[in-house]
């Protein structure tokens, strides 16, 4: 490889480049392959136009023009509004830039919006309505704003600074922005291409900043380990896969593979999850890796075994920790809109379980999108240990009792929130302990910094203030009646927050939460329901939901000293979209050392279960413990021995 791993070489951050000209453009195609001959007719005639004439027709020939698709009224609608330089993204209301546009202009105060500017992700909706109508307007709108940035953007000022966002040198040409834009301009190129609005000078002045965009990134690649130097990496490759006529292509595309396969090993870990521990970078590094597999596959360069394996694992993650709605897990910067209907083929992850056993040749992510129980595996549970990400459950179905758990290690960027310990709760058909979810990234910072407390996490504090992140795997132990797993987090100068959660006969959970060390403060164990009304008992020391056919029963149990307190809530679960919701905190009434005794029991119905449980005996931090539980009229003795990775569950 190029570069040492985690170093990716000495990278010059003050090089002057400068855009290629126009003219330049014939100096840069390798004209050779026996389907360019018309195109290398009219080179040594000495005929510019003619050439890129004889070039466009090519990519007409390259890029078969689709069958008319129905993409509906609303792209439709979208379309015309960018015809007239009215454009809408996320939650926002739709803005109108006028006849000069202002790609700089924030007018939401978010700077996602400014990004997705940037990035192009306006020039999909002009490419489906082109395949959808063959109406010229849309390819000329997208000649005419592409010019527009291009003429603006020259690659001299790939050092500016953002207009608005003025901390930003660069925001124009980063990696992330340049690497999306990339791959828009490539995609949406090959549904215009066969418009009259598309013509060889335009082509030409294209052909110039998508190597200006391949200079950028050549020269200075983003150089760390993050989603946005896949991103930024699958855009290098789109333009040299789409327009290999450049010289440069095959080079181009082995130096990609070089930098992505180093830099996709490192952002993920080896049981396959991205360490930014946010589903949709996953996601979204997971998508970009399979087409990068799959342009080097039909350009003839070798992906080396480590790198497919590597997509299997992060498939593997996906199975296992999709919910029961097939939905994604919303720790850290993740969201999740509920389904929109019944039917599993439209959950959001159903066809991306689909796409897996297509690419990888193996029946279960198919299994678990259609519900195929005959091809899932008997065990339900698992544990990523070395990302600190837990899946318990009792079943593979809709109706199934799903805890989800977070506790890892430091992340990459900042879409981590300082919440580890904390977990998601869904039984009996619904969502009963959902995240708080992250709501925004830019246009509310009051209300993205509410959202990522700790206190607002089901997890623990010490004066309310945000814990540390330093996640550790202590145990993982699941068999037939019993799933048990033990994760500690640094959580204080002088403190950490050790916990056990004890999936008892895959019905309820018991957690012991020990704070050790010798930290002063107070103490407070978080939780929080799903939007709806929940009744608090503070004489009984117990919280439970009020639906009409399955809740959650939150107890503290066992001889403590603690209080029960109603506090804040909200529940974010899209971009831009919260709701308030009800939560709690139980309150020690001493100081580290101490430990809090909790059951969490989901049932069906309104009749709330009698509960109970004592202590442990042992000194908190000891590493074997056991306790007596009992719920719904039934008694176990569970407990658990670090020092011999076990774990037990014995009912009375």
């Amino acid at each position: 490889m190029s570069n040492a791993p985690g170093q990716f070489g000495r990278i010059d951050r003050d090089l002057e480049l400068t855009s290629l000209s126009p003219e330049q453009v014939l100096d840069k195609l390798n004209l050779s392959a026996p389907a360019l001959s018309a195109v290398r007719i009219a080179a040594e005639s000495g005929d510019q136009m003619g050439v890129f004439a004889a070039l466009l027709a090519h990519y007409r020939q390259k890029f078969p023009l689709a069958a008319e698709a129905d993409g509906g009224a609303t792209s439709l609608e979208a379309a015309d509004k960018i015809c007239r330089h009215v454009f809408q993204w996320g939650p926002y209301e739709e803005v109108d830039y006028g006849a000069d546009m202002d790609w700089a202009w924030d007018p939401r105060g978010d700077i996602e919006w400014v990004a997705a500017m940037y990035r192009f992700y306006w020039a999909e909706a002009l490419a489906s309505a082109y395949e959808q109508t063959r109406e010229e307007k849309y390819a000329a709108a997208f000649v005419e704003l592409t010019t527009d940035w291009i003429r603006k953007h020259v690659l001299e000022d790939y050092k500016r600074v953002h207009s608005v966002y003025t901390h930003w040198r660069g925001f124009v040409w980063l990696d992330i922005q340049t690497g999306i834009r990339a791959t828009n301009i490539c995609l949406a190129f090959t549904k215009l291409v066969h418009a009259r609005a598309v013509t060889p000078e335009f082509l030409r002045l294209l052909l110039g900043t998508l190597y200006d965009h391949q200079v950028k990134t050549k020269a200075l690649p983003m150089g760390q380990v993050h989603n946005k130097a896949v991103f930024e990496q699958r855009g290098f490759i789109n333009i040299a896969y789409h327009f290999s006529e450049f010289a440069e292509s095959r080079a181009w595309m082995e130096l990609a593979m070089e930098r992505t396969r180093e830099n996709f090993l490192l952002q993920t870990t080896c049981d396959g999850v991205q360490r930014e521990w946010s589903y949709g970078y996953h996601q979204g590094v997971l998508r970009d890796a399979v087409e990068i597999r799959s342009r080097m596959d039909e350009m003839g360069v070798a992906v080396p075994e480590d790198y497919a394996e590597r997509i299997r694992l992060m498939y593997d993650y996906i199975f296992w920790v999709a919910t029961p709605d097939l939905g994604a897990p919303m720790f850290g910067d993740g969201s999740r809109p509920p389904p929109e209907s019944p039917d599993r083929a439209t959950w959001p992850l159903h066809d991306t379980l689909v796409e897996a056993s297509e690419l990888l040749d193996d029946p279960k992510y198919r299994a678990r999108a259609r519900l195929d129980r005959s091809l899932l595996p008997e065990k339900k549970s698992h544990a990523f240990t070395d990302a600190g990400m837990y899946v318990l459950r009792d079943d593979w179905g809709a109706d199934q009792i799903h805890l989800a758990l977070h506790c890892s290690p430091l992340g990459i960027s900042s879409h981590d929130q300082p919440d580890n310990g904390t977990f998601e709760l869904y039984a009996h058909g619904r969502w009963l302990m959902p995240d708080s979810g992250f709501y925004t990234y830019g246009h509310d910072p009051e209300g993205r910094a509410w959202h990522r407390r700790t206190r607002v996490h089901q997890t623990l504090t010490l004066d309310g203030r945000d814990s540390g992140i330093g996640g550790r795997h202590l145990l993982w132990h699941s068999s037939e009646n019993l799933d048990c797993v033990v994760v500690e987090n640094v959580s204080y100068e002088g403190l950490i927050h050790r916990r056990t959660i004890w999936f008892v006969d895959h019905q309820f959970f018991v957690l012991l939460d020990e704070a050790i060390g010798d930290a002063l403060g107070e103490l407070a164990l978080h939780f929080q329901f799903a939007p709806g009304e929940v009744e608090f008992d503070p004489c009984a020391r117990q919280a439970h939901t009020q639906f009409p056919d399955a809740n959650i029963l939150v107890a503290s149990v066992g001889d403590v000293n603690c209080g029960l307190h109603e506090e804040e809530g909200w529940f974010a679960w899209a971009y831009g979209h919260r709701t308030p919701r009800m939560a709690c905190r139980f309150v020690h009434a001493e100081s580290a050392p101490a430990s809090f005794l909790s059951i969490v029991l989901p049932y069906r119905g309104t009749d709330v279960p009698d509960v109970t449980a004592t202590m442990p005996s042992e000194p908190v931090s000891s590493a074997s413990v056991a306790l007596t539980v009992t719920a719904s009229g039934k008694t176990w003795q569970i407990g658990r021995d670090l020092a011999t990775q076990s774990a037990w569950c014995r009912s009375e």
